[in-house]
């Protein structure tokens, strides 16, 4: 979505609904099953989606960054609760408070025209990577994972999510980790894999077909 102030984002003055917010990484945006009433504008900063199951399984929805909006299936009604959303970088954005102007932002035009224009990115990328998923190697769509999840150098997301955000088995997952320390790429720490070559990770990454 193309950068754009808050205020060009709606029609009406929305500075009256809205506060400016700032998140570090790690920090909590969205708490699960909570009833959603706030909207976030998030101007700059990447954040990581997820859905706990009954089981105590975390299943990995997506990884966003500004500018886009979080929290807008709620404010549609299509979703009655809130995923659950982290910080992966510092973020900074605006905090709309739904409850006091979610009618003018639903009659909006301006604002509906950008929320489209990011829910059918979203959903493109969503394709694209479920696309990726069925026709490259491990090596290739774990690199790109890698890039894409990673905090200031270090991955350290939690094996199992990887695995199943990628839509393979737990070993296979840690044998390409291997390889890939083996081949110098990464170094295993206490606190993750540190990325040495990023470069590296970046030849074997997965070129968006929609952005070529």
């Amino acid at each position: 979505m193309e950068r754009k102030s808050l205020g060009e984002l709606f029609s009406f003055d929305i500075t009256p609904y809205a506060s400016p917010v700032r998140y570090p990484s790690g920090a909590v945006i969205f708490p699960e099953w909570q009833k959603a009433t706030q909207l976030l504008y998030l101007e700059e900063g990447k954040a990581r989606c997820t859905m706990s199951h009954e089981n105590g399984a975390v299943t990995i929805l997506d990884f966003v960054e500004g500018p886009c909006f979080l929290g807008e299936m709620e404010l549609l009604g299509v979703q009655k609760v809130t995923s659950g959303v982290t910080a992966r970088t510092d973020c900074a954005g605006w905090m709309i408070r739904l409850e006091e102007c979610r009618e003018e932002m639903l009659n909006d035009p301006v604002f509906l025209r950008q929320l489209c224009i990011f829910s059918n990115e979203k959903a493109i990328r969503v394709t694209s990577t479920a696309a990726c998923n069925q026709m490259y190697p491990l090596k290739n769509r774990l690199a790109t994972f890698l890039l894409q999840s990673q905090r200031q150098g270090l991955y350290c997301e939690p094996h199992t999510q990887t695995a199943a955000y990628l839509g393979v088995s737990y070993r296979h997952l840690l044998s390409v980790l291997s390889d890939f320390v083996k081949g110098g790429l990464l170094r295993k720490t206490p606190a993750g894999y540190a990325i040495l070559r990023p470069e590296g990770l970046e030849a074997l990454r997965i070129k968006d077909p929609f952005q070529l």
